[in-house]
């Protein structure tokens, strides 16, 4: 629910902000073509969907990286406790009478 309000929120302010700013106009230079009135809001939404096209690859490794580091302990600690047990066990069974075993 709280996700919702949140996206509302951002949509509302996000239509405020294009609103306002439909009158200023700049010239955007991408080195061998210039583009001439062009609303600000429109290089500030293309500039962000850049900038997130260009961070999406690191997010997708960091991702993996935490997942194996996660699965490494986990693996280490099963491990350990299986070890446990079979020393336990070992130790047990080393202690009991002979009649026992």
């Amino acid at each position: 629910m709280i996700g919702l309000i949140t996206t509302i929120v951002i949509v509302i302010v996000i239509a405020f902000f294009t609103g306002f700013n439909l009158d200023n106009r700049c010239d955007v230079n991408l080195l061998f073509h210039t583009f001439r009135n062009v609303p600000v809001f429109v290089t500030i939404l293309i500039s962000f969907v850049a900038g997130i096209i260009v961070a999406l690859p690191f997010s997708f490794g960091r991702g993996k990286k935490a997942t194996a580091k996660k699965i490494a302990k986990m693996k280490a600690k099963t491990e350990q406790d299986i070890m446990s047990k079979i020393n336990a066990e070992t130790k047990q069974s080393d202690t009991a009478p002979a009649g026992k075993k």
